[in-house]
């Protein structure tokens, strides 16, 4: 089981070496400004035209207002996959910089592949996002890729314990079905999302800054 006291030893031995601590906050500043960008980007994106894409699989069903338990399991797992990379910094440090390859991977796929928001969406209602990242919109536009499942795959990826990599998977999984259930993104929102998510831890360690 891992301690407080042990947690803080790990951070304290990877900050005793000057280039760890020179990592940690370029690593913490670049994704920041990531970050800040993206938020201008999603506003600049939402005012756009984008194309009209009939999926087959959203044809199958109507929507079905699932918000709240779409907004749990994703923050569910997302603030459970903090917590669990925090006690290694190094892992910590190495998915910091997976989620900033991530969503510049997302602003670029936005931008080449701009979509209008399913005819039949019921509107996520995320907290988070909306008083965020939304800038206290409602955004229809965010759809390729799926920011929310991408998220969950990306802890499901770096992780190697094998109980935890397939409770995060399962987590993801269920994400992306609860996503489009509601009509909130396209299917091929969802289905490009681990391959992104992959292909951002894949960057991360190939450039191994952690």
């Amino acid at each position: 089981m891992v301690t407080f006291g042990t947690m803080k030893n790990a951070w304290q031995l990877y900050f005793s070496r000057p280039n760890k601590r020179t990592i940690f906050l370029f690593t913490l500043s670049f994704l920041i400004i990531t970050l800040i960008s993206f938020v201008y980007f999603l506003t600049f994106n939402e005012n756009r035209t984008g194309y009209v894409f009939n999926d087959p699989i959203l044809n199958l069903f109507k929507p079905v207002a699932i918000s709240e338990l779409t907004f749990f399991i994703t923050y569910f797992f997302a603030i459970y996959g903090i917590i669990i990379s925090f006690r290694e910094p190094a892992l910590f440090v190495s998915l910091l910089q997976a989620y900033t390859i991530m969503t510049l991977f997302r602003m670029f796929c936005l931008y080449v592949v701009p979509l209008e928001a399913p005819v039949s969406i019921i509107p996520l209602k995320d907290t988070f996002l909306q008083s965020t990242f939304y800038s206290g919109r409602e955004n229809l536009k965010d759809l390729f890729f799926s920011g929310h499942t991408a998220t969950i795959f990306l802890f499901a990826f770096a992780f190697k314990k094998r109980e935890t990599k397939v409770l995060f998977l399962i987590g993801a999984l269920t994400v992306g079905v609860l996503v489009v259930l509601q009509h909130v993104h396209y299917s091929i929102d969802v289905f490009a999302a681990p391959v992104f998510a992959f292909l951002a831890i894949k960057i991360q360690k190939k450039v191994k800054l952690s």
